[in-house]
């Protein structure tokens, strides 16, 4: 990312590259983990990415070619399916509803999306 100029100027990630984001609740209890490892020949419609999530103790939630986390990633597609950390880039709030409906928008994830509206991936 360094040598790109930053997360939103990576175009592609180099095969073995591992991502993995902490995900937490609004008491900042980790809710889950997600990770994308690009695996060379693995899936190459979808970048070669092998998308996953687990729970706190480690249980597998997904794992593979995850169509609902690739659908999500697609919008960053010039990317590499990366999404760069809020509040360079963040979901529109009927994304975040379509692919998170049993979670609530987090107040201060409202608030980004109020002071950045530029952010917002369309």
């Amino acid at each position: 990312m360094k040598k790109a100029g930053g997360i939103e100027k990576v175009r592609k990630y180099p095969n073995g590259s591992l991502l993995v984001k902490e995900n937490y609740t609004k008491d900042k209890k980790l809710a889950s983990i997600t990770a994308m490892l690009k695996l060379q020949g693995y899936d190459p419609a979808d970048r070669n990415w092998v998308m996953a999530a687990y729970d706190p103790t480690g249980k597998v939630l997904a794992f593979g070619k995850v169509g609902s986390c690739i659908a999500c990633h697609d919008m960053v597609h010039k990317q590499d399916l990366v999404f760069a950390p809020p509040p360079a880039q963040l979901l529109p709030v009927s994304t975040w509803k379509g692919f998170f409906p049993k979670q609530a928008i987090s107040p201060m994830y409202a608030k980004l999306l109020q002071e950045h509206p530029k952010s917002i991936v369309r």
